[in-house]
């Protein structure tokens, strides 16, 4: 899918890699998307991409814009060697595929 060089806007991204799956979730397709290695010695990171339309097929290479979203997750966790219980403060990052680039 091509983009257009439009500026980024702020919590946007742009992602070139290979779909390794599609799959229908409701209303959203859920692209599994590996980017390239940075070099020859480090595995590439594999992202999802959330999109009301499908943005191709498996094995297809792909450019396209996402904007970068999540949310702040808190839970407790209890140490095992303690006993002790503290709160930990996590995120789940939401990348959505950016619909008129």
């Amino acid at each position: 899918m091509a983009t257009e060089n439009k500026p980024l806007g702020m919590g946007e991204a742009r992602l070139t890699g290979r779909l390794l799956k599609v799959t229908k979730k409701n209303d959203l397709f859920i692209h599994l998307m590996v980017l390239p290695a940075p070099d020859a010695y480090t595995s590439p990171s594999t992202v999802e991409i959330l999109s009301k339309t499908r943005i191709g097929q498996a094995q297809d290479d792909i450019s396209c814009c996402v904007r970068i979203t999540g949310y702040r997750r808190t839970y407790n966790q209890t140490d095992r060697e303690t006993g002790e219980t503290r709160q930990v403060q996590t995120a789940d990052v939401r990348l959505s595929f950016i619909e008129d680039r």
